[in-house]
């Protein structure tokens, strides 16, 4: 066996081997450089801070602390200027978006508004909030400005955002869909935090 054959993705008896996310996604002549992400690692640290969490008393600073900061990112950002999610895909040229941005979006909105007052899913929604915002604003928007095509657009979300998130969360025994995960991209989107421009 030569070494390039030991290191292929391959299945057999139900079993995946050498299945690493990251390195390049190729679309025709353009590269993309897609960043690796330990998610066990991710989850160890969600699970923590849920169990720590819920630990904390209503009056403990840290506990409101981390009201705070969720329900900074479920407001309306107060420094810009408000124009729907329509407004802010038309912007930026991603019209394709927006139906599934639509229903995506109504899905999350419903998740945090249900889920928001139970200590656990305070801690996954300000985890996954957090890092959407960080992760859109440090690999997709340079996607964006410099034009790349949808399909490379929608590629990375999926391979920085949604799927890691979602599988951190379920690591962490926690459950959140990953068309949520999505939702919660576009429900920031709707609340001026993310900038598709």
């Amino acid at each position: 066996m030569t070494d390039k054959q030991s290191t292929a993705v391959a299945v057999s008896n139900n079993t995946v081997t050498n299945n690493t996310v990251g390195g390049g996604l190729y679309i025709g002549s353009t590269v993309v450089n897609l960043p690796s992400f330990d998610i066990t690692v991710g989850a160890e640290t969600l699970r923590g801070l849920i169990e720590q969490h819920k630990r904390l008393q209503e009056d403990d600073p840290v506990y409101q602390m981390v009201l705070e900061e969720l329900e900074s990112k479920i407001r309306t950002a107060p420094s810009r200027t408000v124009i729907g999610l329509e407004g802010k895909l038309e912007a930026a040229g991603r019209q394709v978006y927006l139906q599934e941005a639509l229903v995506s979006s109504q899905k999350a909105v419903k998740v945090i508004a249900r889920y928001q007052h139970v200590k656990a899913y305070q801690i996954i929604f300000n985890h996954l909030l957090g890092l959407i915002l960080t992760r859109f604003n440090s690999h997709i928007l340079p996607l964006l400005r410099t034009g790349c095509d949808d399909v490379t657009i929608r590629s990375a979300i999926n391979s920085t955002i949604i799927e890691p998130l979602y599988t951190e969360v379920s690591l962490a025994d926690g459950f959140v869909a990953s068309d949520v995960v999505e939702g919660m991209l576009y429900f920031l989107t709707e609340k001026c935090h993310v900038e598709w421009v």
